[in-house]
């Protein structure tokens, strides 16, 4: 699912311009005003799917290991984050597009998934999650029927 950041009071020719639409911003909201317009952010997920299992990746520049929850239950794998950012004293933002506080995604497995094999490693700002296939949802090699 996209999320997309909708303001009604751009004009078309905004959009040619995308300084204008900063500087805009800027004077004609307040902070307040420009943070509940702001599209809250989620990591990127890539999800690659192999034959003896699914991968996720999720693009988490910035966080710690530490900083993340990972819980499955039942058919529902949910990753989680939540993030304490300092609050740095005299300084004021114009414009902040980046933050994670917090997020939340969850996935709704199939029922080939075991889910009792679900690994999970952080490197390089990016957590892998490694979903293995049931034995019987794995795709069986060809074979020859031999007639009797």
């Amino acid at each position: 699912m996209t999320f997309v950041n909708v303001n009604p009071r751009r004009r078309r020719s905004h959009v040619v311009n995308p300084f204008f639409n900063i500087f805009n911003d800027v004077l004609t909201n307040s902070v307040g005003e420009m943070e509940k317009n702001l599209v809250k952010s989620q990591p990127a997920v890539n999800v690659i799917e192999g034959k003896e299992d699914f991968r996720l990746e999720i693009a988490a520049p910035g966080l710690k290991k530490s900083d993340f929850n990972i819980n499955v239950e039942k058919d529902v794998l949910t990753i989680s984050a939540k993030i304490e950012n300092e609050k740095v004293e005299g300084v004021k933002y114009s414009r902040k597009e980046f933050d994670y506080n917090e997020f939340n995604r969850t996935f709704h497995l199939p029922k080939t998934i075991d889910t009792t094999k679900i690994e999970a490693k952080f490197e390089d700002g990016i957590l892998y999650l490694t979903l293995a296939k049931k034995e019987e949802a794995k795709e069986l090699p060809a074979r020859k029927i031999e007639i009797k």
